[in-house]
């Protein structure tokens, strides 16, 4: 079966509304919806209620299982895509949210519980009334408050009372509780202050491992649970027994293939269904796609030959466009930050960006210049994306602008000096009250900068000792580099 110019461009029109914004938040107007429902394989261990602590850079799908975890409808697909973790089973209440409302609990709760100057034991009081006012929930006391159950958690005879009560009443009803923490960077704008409560918050993690029916499942950053000002004597058990939220291109590409296959469009839908016919891959319903029962979710050969289908195969034609690389491959390779992760926003972003950019062409949807095109809206918005995570980021990355890449660190260190980059950091996140990239204020270089860069995947050293940045951050940030996409 051929496919027609009008199916072509049915099909762009399809990658071009995508929605490009998928950000969640885990309660509120932006929790996950049903329809957003994309189960990668991997991630099972990442919904286990015996994981504590999972680990994901922004973007990687945090706050959107955190929010599939705490609501009926989005749970019970979960289930259905990840049956042997039984979390029909399994009553989820938040412990932390970062925004408030009915379900959540936000900083303003923490800071009224811990005042700025608060000690290790009334920031373990404030995780306790959490977890006891989650234990309390689960068993139908909705108007229990935080402020009465902190001045509990901080006597351990009256908590441990109250929760061995509740952790009776579970086993007898063969249930488990699992409490949810998300949203956790926005517990402090200092480092003292974050590292206290984020310490305080996994001793009472690890404090509830002497219950079988209650649980905690902590969503965090890798910067902040890496944070080397940590004191906990059992972190380094916890951060060995974390799962990081990581996405392989077959997860990206099958979660692409899903977003048209299962379209509200019904002329983008029936266009790429006959795609699939046309290359011999069956259509899908949606619990196929949950459950991974379709070759477009766990077979890259099959992924490459729709892409090919889309795009070419080739970044270039003629006889040599191999060694531009191929389609399927270059949104992978060029996304990826200095850590080899790839987001699906950023993923998804450079497609729909490639499907709105130039003339659609009669026999494919998108282009190679599209796709590279595609690159450069991507890279602006994972910037801007980065500097809600960390406000100094682009004041940092400005200065080297025009910089040549590979380099060496004396041309970094010297745009950075030349810029006064590190005085003008500390007076504005003074002034706009936000954590400093120095996490110890004694060692405030630029040495120091480029170590923190590195941490969050932005910058990297390459086997020859210089300095480089991904091609997902370099481009908004004009910097330049031979043979590879020029800035915007």
């Amino acid at each position: 079966m051929s496919l027609r110019p009008s199916d072509f461009r049915a099909i762009r029109l399809g990658i071009a509304e995508i929605p490009g914004d998928v950000s969640s938040d885990a309660v509120g107007h932006y929790a996950p919806k049903l329809e957003d429902m994309f189960a990668p394989e991997t991630h099972a261990a990442a919904l286990d209620p015996s994981t504590p602590i999972v680990v994901g850079s922004r973007g990687t799908g945090k706050s959107f299982w955190a929010g599939v975890l705490g609501q009926g409808a989005t749970k019970k697909d979960a289930a259905k895509a990840y049956p042997k973790l039984r979390l029909q089973d399994v009553n989820v209440y938040f412990g932390f949210t970062g925004i408030g409302g009915s379900d959540g609990i936000g900083a303003d709760a923490l800071n009224s519980i811990v005042p700025e100057n608060a000690d290790l034991a009334t920031a373990k009081a404030f995780w306790w009334a959490t977890v006891l006012r989650a234990a309390a929930r689960s068993n139908g006391n909705t108007s229990a408050k935080l402020s009465d159950l902190a001045t509990v958690g901080s006597n351990w005879e009256a908590r441990d009372i109250e929760l061995e009560r509740h952790e009776q009443r579970l086993r007898a009803a063969n249930q488990t509780l699992l409490i949810v923490y998300d949203a956790l960077d926005t517990v402090a704008t200092n480092w003292p202050r974050r590292r206290l409560i984020t310490e305080a918050l996994l001793e009472v993690v690890w404090a509830t491992r002497a219950y079988r029916s209650i649980k905690l499942k902590v969503f965090v950053r890798p910067d902040q649970i890496d944070d080397d000002g940590l004191r906990f004597v059992e972190l380094p058990k916890l951060r060995t027994g974390a799962v990081r939220l990581m996405w392989s291109g077959l997860d990206l590409y099958g979660l692409l293939y899903a977003r048209l296959a299962l379209a509200k469009d019904e002329v983008a839908k029936i266009a790429f269904r006959k795609l699939l016919k046309s290359e011999g891959i069956p259509t899908v319903v949606r619990d196929e796609v949950l459950t991974r029962n379709w070759s477009l979710c766990h077979d890259v050969a099959e992924q490459t030959k729709i892409m090919t289908s889309l795009a070419g195969q080739y970044m270039a034609a003629g006889t040599y466009g191999y060694k531009k690389g191929k389609t399927y491959d270059w949104p992978l390779t060029h996304l990826a930050d200095a850590l080899d992760e790839v987001t699906p926003r950023s993923f998804i972003g450079l497609l729909i960006a490639a499907a709105k950019h130039g003339s659609a062409p009669d026999n494919w949807a998108i282009t190679p210049d599209g796709i590279r095109h595609g690159l450069r809206a991507a890279s602006k918005t994972r910037v801007d994306q980065l500097h809600q995570e960390f406000p100094w980021i682009k004041a940092v990355l400005a200065p080297l602008a025009g910089l040549l890449l590979p380099s060496e660190d004396s041309a970094v260190f010297k745009a950075w000096k030349q810029s006064k980059t590190i005085q003008l950091l500390i007076q504005d996140a003074a002034t706009n009250n936000y954590l400093l990239p120095f996490s110890n204020q004694d060692r405030q270089s630029e040495r120091e900068l480029f170590e923190a860069l590195n941490r969050i995947g932005v910058m990297f050293r390459r086997k020859d000792d210089r300095i480089d940045m991904p091609d997902l951050f370099r481009v908004a940030a004009k910097l330049l580099k031979k043979g590879a996409t020029a800035p915007l």
